[in-house]
């Protein structure tokens, strides 16, 4: 079973929820394996999650894929009715709420942006958000008037990079990506460029693995990172589900897929994987023009 939210339930997330699906769908096929979505088409939350329950019924497997905020209850779902081919349903809570998986990273001496920090400028970050969504950035701040479920960060200057990981028994690193962000008074993702060489690559993939294995991710995890000026490589998000950048490693890596069944089934994960050529995905406006 194949669910993906964002192309049917969410018209500003469609493009990339739907190249997220194919991209999916056509790997576990080339596994030779029948692939089944939901069949519901409508907008109806709770339709869409009786689907699920249905099509995981007849699967030996399944994967959801949805932003953070719903993304625990659907794994719950998917869960309670067959193999979970995406991260734990405990990891996919831990992981959707930004402001307490920061301080977790934090307490295990990662660097993340400071939280509450005494000086602009700021970030102001829905604690259950998805990807930029909601982002705002501020130089100055008046706690009284946010909202309950935003929380203020220290906006740090770097480059926009998100690491790729699979893991199973091992972790295997697919691909550093950069981030294709336009920066003014929001955060905007607008794409991304795979792979993406950076000097202190191997660094980088070890604070990202780090950061997916303590808050318990298995299969295809996305890191997204600031990498600063000094090198520091500040987590901003750990996203316990396929990312956006899955659509270029499919590209330029080989059938993702195949390594996400290995490692929900035990099987050895190579060490390492050696991309062929670089791959591009842009975000597309409402009339089809590149954002």
């Amino acid at each position: 079973m194949l669910a993906e939210y964002a192309s049917q339930m969410l018209p500003e997330l469609a493009e990339e929820g739907a190249a997220i699906l194919d991209t999916l769908e056509t790997g576990f096929r080339a596994c030779g394996h029948k692939v089944y979505t939901p069949s519901y088409r409508g907008t109806d939350q709770d339709e869409f999650r009786k689907h699920i329950v249905r099509t995981a019924q007849m699967c030996d497997a399944g994967i959801v894929v949805a932003p953070d905020y719903l993304l625990y209850d659907l794994t719950v779902l998917v869960e309670a009715h067959t193999k979970n081919l995406g991260c734990p349903a405990s990891a996919v809570r831990k992981a959707a709420d930004k402001l307490s998986s920061s301080l977790l990273l934090s307490d295990a001496s990662l660097a993340v942006p400071e939280i509450d920090p005494a000086t602009g400028p700021y970030v102001l970050k829905p604690r259950h958000g998805c990807g930029s969504e909601g982002v705002r950035i501020t130089h100055s701040v008046d706690k009284d008037q946010l909202a309950d479920d935003v929380f203020i960060s220290k906006f740090i200057s770097g480059e926009h990079i998100s690491v790729s990981l699979v893991i199973g028994k091992s972790v295997l690193p697919l691909s550093i990506n950069k981030q294709l962000v336009r920066i003014n008074k929001s955060i905007r993702y607008v794409g991304n460029v795979t792979p993406h060489q950076v000097n202190n690559s191997d660094a980088v993939i070890l604070q990202a693995s780090k950061a997916a294995e303590l808050l318990g991710c298995k299969g295809y995890v996305g890191v997204d990172i600031v990498l600063q000026a000094d090198g520091t490589a500040s987590i901003v998000d750990v996203n316990a589900r396929p990312t956006t950048a899955i659509v270029s490693i499919n590209r330029v890596i080989g059938n993702v897929a195949e390594f996400i069944l290995k490692a929900r089934f035990g099987q050895e994960l190579p060490a390492f994987v050696r991309p062929t050529g670089t791959h591009t995905f842009l975000k597309r406006t409402a009339s089809g023009k590149p954002y």
